[in-house]
């Protein structure tokens, strides 16, 4: 709930479990579970759309001030309309539930991603230069596109949202549930292919990744770095990038380029900020001089994940120093500013909390060279981690998949590592089960552990 005119449930919900997968192996944090359980559960029980609607059994993207009954105040239309939905959100939100089910076992959150998909691969279509594989924003009730010139009548739409939303969000809920085999797969993966292909085709080529924010009415010269900076964590989470784009070097290399150069303020002592979206050329548009936190420290991430994926030098120092730079929204007291002292309602929920925390969470994966010295966190896996249990020699954990690499940066030098009852060997590389021990200054070490016949592992100095 808040003040605002409107929410946006569906895509901070998503944001959050992104940051608890992140941030549970890292900390071990039992209420934050319990935290995204309440979201999600709110979510099903009051902004799930009726079974019986054409886009049935999916999220709505937005609520009305603090209304807990999901569904109303959708952009670029009356504040009473009720059943609007935005399509990309609900792969936002379809991933959020598929991990979330792969942290707690529970069924419900699988269907619920499953409801996602299937209105997604139903409704795909080819797109082009001017229509996205999905209208942006719809009524869910009978599909008819939303947004435009209303003339009126509402069964009239002139120069409707046909283009706009984070296409990789669907991508991303589409290619889970195939590797899970749940669902549909025959027809996620046509859908997956046809959406994929889009991406590759269009903003790949021309920049034009319009249409995200809720509050923002249809304007599609409008351009984001949601989209993009999204689209390369997508490609560079893969242990090879090549198996979703074999010319992703050139790719993320362009987006992390075009941000800064179109959204970028500063450079702030070598440190860029990011803004969040405007129209070129100037890109004159939302929100601050200063950038935002969410955004400075996504594009931080992204740069972060580059440099452990290529070794590229400026890579890291843009990451070090943007990260850097979006500590500085966060007061002693927990709250984070959007966009900096002085910016009218400055505490955003999602850009604050549920954006902000998987960004650092995810650099410090990816170089753990930036992660706390003289502690003991599991920085990531390939899997999602179910359990962890620290201790001040060890750390134990159980991953949903039996097969799963982890890095951990850790204060103590193992000495034994099991995955169930088999002792993994310390090797050179990961090219098979076992494990890796790299020194780093402060008498840490960072850790990285292979295993494919059990989840439960168990890392210790003795």
């Amino acid at each position: 709930q808040g003040w605002n005119w409107q929410g946006n449930p569906a895509s901070t919900f998503g944001q959050f479990v992104d940051s608890l997968v992140a941030w549970y192996p890292y900390s071990g944090d039992q209420e934050a579970v319990q935290v995204v359980r309440s979201m999600l559960d709110h979510q099903l029980a009051h902004g799930t759309t009726p079974a019986d609607w054409e886009w049935a059994s999916v999220p709505y993207a937005t609520t009305c001030d603090d209304q807990p009954e999901y569904g109303g105040c959708i952009q670029d239309m009356p504040r009473e309309f009720l059943g609007g939905i935005e399509t990309d959100k609900l792969g936002e939100l379809g991933i959020g539930y598929v991990l979330f089910y792969e942290m707690t076992g529970e069924r419900k959150y699988l269907d619920a991603a499953i409801h996602c998909a299937e209105a997604l691969a139903n409704h795909i279509r080819p797109g082009d230069a001017t229509h996205t594989p999905w209208p942006f924003r719809v009524d869910a009730r009978n599909g008819r596109v939303l947004g435009g010139h209303m003339h009126g009548n509402p069964n009239e739409v002139v120069d409707g949202e046909e283009y706009g939303g984070m296409i990789v969000a669907p991508v991303r809920l589409f290619d889970e549930l195939i590797r899970l085999k749940d669902g549909d797969t025959t027809n996620f993966q046509k859908a997956r292919g046809i959406a994929w292909k889009w991406i590759l085709d269009h903003p790949m080529q021309n920049d034009r990744w319009s249409g995200y924010f809720e509050d923002v009415p249809k304007d599609t010269a409008n351009l984001n770095q949601a989209s993009p900076t999204m689209t390369a964590y997508y490609i560079m989470a893969r242990e090879n990038p090549e198996t979703v784009d074999r010319e992703w070097t050139n790719h993320v290399g362009h987006i992390i380029d075009w941000v800064r150069r179109s959204l970028g303020r500063g450079p702030y002592f070598g440190a860029w900020a990011i803004d969040e979206q405007g129209v070129p050329p100037d890109f004159a548009g939302c929100c601050s001089r200063a950038g935002l936190a969410s955004d400075s420290s996504r594009w931080g991430a992204i740069n972060a994940m580059y440099f452990e994926k290529t070794g590229d030098a400026q890579a890291r120092e843009d990451a070090f120093r943007s990260l850097n730079y979006a500590t500085y929204f966060a007061a002693s007291d927990g709250k984070i500013s959007c966009c900096g002292v002085g910016f009218a309602g400055q505490y955003w929920f999602d850009d604050g909390y549920a954006d902000y925390i998987r960004n650092y969470l995810w650099a410090m994966g990816a170089v753990p060279d930036f992660a706390p010295i003289g502690q003991n966190h599991l920085m990531r896996s390939t899997s999602v981690v179910q359990k962890v249990v620290y201790d001040d020699r060890s750390v134990q954990y159980r991953t949903f998949d039996p097969a799963a690499t982890e890095a951990l940066r850790l204060h103590f030098k193992p000495a034994r590592i099991t995955a169930g009852d088999t002792v993994l060997s310390e090797r050179n590389n990961l090219a098979e089960d076992g494990f890796t021990i790299q020194p780093l200054q402060g008498a840490d070490f960072v850790v990285r552990v292979r295993h494919s016949s059990s989840g439960e592992v168990k890392v210790s100095a003795r």
